[in-house]
């Protein structure tokens, strides 16, 4: 018999496997666990929670999935946090995991609204979407999401599907494992300072793929990368002449370790396919093919600020710093985000403030922002050589 233990996320109460009994040392959750739970991803629960909110408030929901639900917190969150009349069905292959989301369902009074099967989630994606297509799948697994991707999408409804993805397998995703990345994301990784990009890059690349082979087109609405794994939520269409279209979003990322430049050139532009970098000639790394397109949608983050801002009580503040920041960054995505610390060590200078950085690009007329990616890094449409010039100056004006 399992050993519960009786947890609060938000408003909902749930019971899942009793960590300090099942993890040794209380270190990260392990795959082995009885139940699955990760405490470590409420964060990730909270912006689940508001996205669907706020993308429900836009293109209504009735239905949504979540096909690797085990004790269904993310789904019981949905139902009783969201902002919605829509109904959730759960999936998991463990017989044990469905057990306690059942008992977790009625312990929520959501009777009516929720509903656990148990069996393989590609399977049950599938067959349960026969009679009636999900407005959302969420699919949030232990490591790599690839295998699942393209039942999620073939059971979305054909026109404003919500489609969210996980990935935790992060040292594919960021240039340990480049020959496992190709394998399972159709692209090759690399080690560069703005690797998290990459990794959400890849995972993008890898959706755009298999929607394209099934005539569904994507749009990017929101890419978060934090902790120990990257996500994605991503509007789902049938529409075969737009992802023609964004074939030009598939390309390549270029890194230069000897002066740290990063650039980004579409697959079908061949005459710029090369590996040498043009201010140095320093011979560049490359990853990809990957999405060298959008990462947010504006609308949906500004909308998701207010939801918070009414419901403070309820979620984590880091999900308003992270929001915030996003909504700083959305509109520089076309430049790589660059790490003060990492140009710093490259050219043996102290790291100055980040805000004297930014107010010092600003004030010379170039537009820079924070990133969500990484508290040491920025983003902004100056060369790099300009960025290191830059954080001289400030270093001179200090001393």
């Amino acid at each position: 018999m399992v050993k519960l233990k009786e947890y609060y996320e938000g408003r909902t109460p749930f019971f899942s496997a009793d960590l300090d009994h099942y993890s040794e040392n209380k270190t990260q959750p392990k795959a082995s666990l009885p139940i699955f739970y990760n405490p470590r991803m409420v964060v990730n629960r909270d912006l689940s929670v508001l996205f669907l909110s706020t993308y429900n408030q836009m293109y209504p929901i009735k239905n949504f999935c979540e096909p690797l639900a085990s004790s269904g917190v993310r789904t019981l969150r949905y139902l009783n946090e969201g902002i919605g009349d829509y109904e959730g069905l759960m999936f998991d292959i463990n017989p044990e995991a469905s057990k306690i989301a059942k008992q977790n369902i009625e312990h929520n009074n959501l009777q009516h609204r929720a509903k656990v099967l148990t069996g393989d989630a590609k399977l049950l994606l599938l067959s349960e979407s026969r009679g009636k297509r999900f407005d959302y799948v969420d699919v949030d697994p232990f490591g790599s999401p690839a295998v699942f991707i393209n039942a999620a999408i073939q059971s979305l409804v054909p026109k404003n599907g919500l489609l969210a993805v996980t990935a935790t397998d992060m040292p594919v995703l960021c240039g340990v494992f480049p020959r496992v990345a190709l394998r399972k994301y159709g692209g090759i990784s690399i080690k560069a300072p703005f690797l998290h990009e990459i990794a959400i890059r890849l995972l993008i690349g890898l959706i755009y793929h298999v929607a394209g082979m099934n005539d569904r087109a994507i749009n990017p609405l929101i890419s978060l990368s934090t902790d120990h794994y990257v996500r994605l939520w991503l509007k789902v269409d049938a529409e075969r002449k737009t992802t023609n279209k964004q074939a030009n979003q598939i390309g390549f990322i270029y890194y230069c370790p000897k002066c740290m430049s990063g650039w980004k050139v579409s697959l079908l532009n061949s005459k710029s396919l090369h590996s040498r970098c043009d201010r140095c000639e320093g011979k560049g790394r490359v990853a990809g093919p990957l999405w060298i397109g959008n990462l947010y949608d504006k609308r949906i983050l500004s909308n998701a600020c207010e939801l918070y801002r009414e419901n403070d009580f309820v979620f984590e503040k880091r999900a308003i710093r992270i929001l915030e920041l996003m909504i700083e960054e959305h509109n520089l995505t076309d430049n790589l985000y660059v790490d003060i610390h990492e140009l710093c060590d490259l050219h043996d200078n102290r790291p100055p403030k980040t805000g004297d950085i930014i107010e010092a690009l600003r004030n010379n007329g170039y537009d820079v922002s924070r990133t969500h990616f990484r508290p040491t890094a920025i983003r902004t449409n100056a060369d790099i050589e300009y960025i290191a010039k830059t954080i001289e100056h400030i270093n001179r004006a200090s001393e």
